[in-house]
């Protein structure tokens, strides 16, 4: 096997075809070649019971990456790493083969092209692309609508009772 080349690319962060805000590679990288997209000092261990016991919880679920037993999150979300940005793509650019912040080329990246890696290898046991969250911009699928209840004659029955009409005989009489 032969030994990967560590990259000089500097990320950097624009508008994105796939999703919001994307990294961008500002020179070529050739396959192989590892690429520094987290910066160890960045990110931070939070147990699953913390993060949810947390004012937000909903940043820790909506961007953390989670693992068993909790989530790895940027130290402060205010301030982070561009590896943070990276989308999804089910033909990523870059991959991960310790399962932690070191990254390579799956191909050759041009200058300009957005760098993707595949959210549901970031943890052998929970998919990252499958997110409890709605996205901005896009809502909650609607619930589908109860059957309607059926009669033994298989007409509809009404959601509630409905008023009796009286019978012939108990009608009065127009005449």
């Amino acid at each position: 096997m032969r030994k990967r080349k560590w990259h000089k690319a500097l990320l950097y962060l624009g508008p994105s075809k796939i999703h919001g805000i994307g990294c961008f590679s500002d020179t070529r990288i050739k396959k192989g070649e590892f690429v520094r997209v987290w910066s160890p000092e960045d990110s931070r261990w939070v147990p699953l019971e913390k993060a949810h016991a947390s004012p937000h919880k909903k940043l820790f679920q909506r961007f953390g990456i989670r693992t068993t037993g909790g989530y790895w999150a940027p130290i402060d979300f205010l301030r982070i790493s561009v590896g943070w940005y990276m989308n999804h793509s089910e033909t990523p650019n870059l991959q991960s083969d310790d399962g932690d912040v070191t990254y390579y080329a799956l191909k050759d990246i041009e200058p300009g092209e957005e760098v993707t890696i595949d959210y549901r290898r970031m943890d052998d046991v929970h998919d990252n692309l499958a997110r409890d969250e709605v996205l901005p911009g896009r809502q909650r699928p609607r619930a589908p609508k109860p059957a309607l209840k059926r009669r033994p004659s298989g007409r509809p029955a009404p959601d509630r009772p409905q008023a009796r009409q009286p019978s012939r005989a108990a009608r009065p009489d127009p005449g």
